[in-house]
């Protein structure tokens, strides 16, 4: 869903470019300092998207050293200048997976606080928390399906575990029974060869040749 979102900033940014009269290729832009303006015509343009095109561009593509440095600088101009734009941008990279900083909860909570205020995101932004949004939502469903059966499974595992230990108990306590059982017929077997060579003898002694 992450290359789905990077598509679709790709097709936003192009049809900016044709509309807007724009190249169809910009620069990557820095975390910005300043909201984008809230009267006039509000749209986005090529070059706003490029900041979060380029925000997740580098965090799906990037090596590990640059997939730090740029959630780091994306995570310090969130909380150096708390804009929308620096704190969707944020959102969108707590939102990208494959780095050590993803994080879909915090995602959620950012996307869905953003959505919430009125006329705050631009109209490409909006589109862009909503797909964002639903994706994460995805995830954290399939997340939380994963720990479920992952738990059932544990559970399985352990009662398979105690009813084999208590197989194996099962089979302990009859095999000592059974060994006692048969103790206490050789015992018996004993005393009645004894018995039998007792009046043998006897009777030997009683009638001597």
């Amino acid at each position: 869903m992450a290359k789905t979102t990077a598509l679709l900033l790709m097709i936003l940014i192009t049809g900016c470019s044709v509309l807007g009269g724009r190249p169809s290729t910009v620069p990557p832009a820095k975390p910005v300092s300043q909201s984008p303006p809230t009267s006039g015509t509000r749209s986005l343009g090529g070059e706003g998207l490029a900041l979060y095109f380029a925000t997740l561009r580098d965090l799906l593509e990037g090596d590990a050293v640059l997939k730090a440095d740029v959630f780091r600088n994306v995570a310090a101009a969130a909380d150096a200048a708390p804009t929308t734009t620096n704190r969707l941008n944020l959102a969108l990279a707590l939102a990208t997976p494959g780095h050590p900083s993803s994080n879909p909860l915090e995602a959620q909570r950012l996307l869905n606080e953003a959505l919430a205020k009125d006329n705050a995101l631009l109209p490409e932004e909006r589109v862009l928390a909503l797909v964002e949004l639903k994706d994460v939502e995805q995830r954290l469903i399939l997340d939380a399906e994963a720990a479920r059966l992952q738990r059932a499974a544990q559970v399985a595992t352990t009662q398979r575990n105690d009813q084999s230990a208590q197989r194996l108990q099962t089979a302990l306590d009859e095999n000592r029974q059974l060994r006692q059982q048969l103790d206490e017929a050789r015992a018996k077997l004993d005393a009645i060869t004894n018995i039998e060579k007792s009046i043998r003898e006897r009777e030997s002694g009683a009638n001597p040749k």
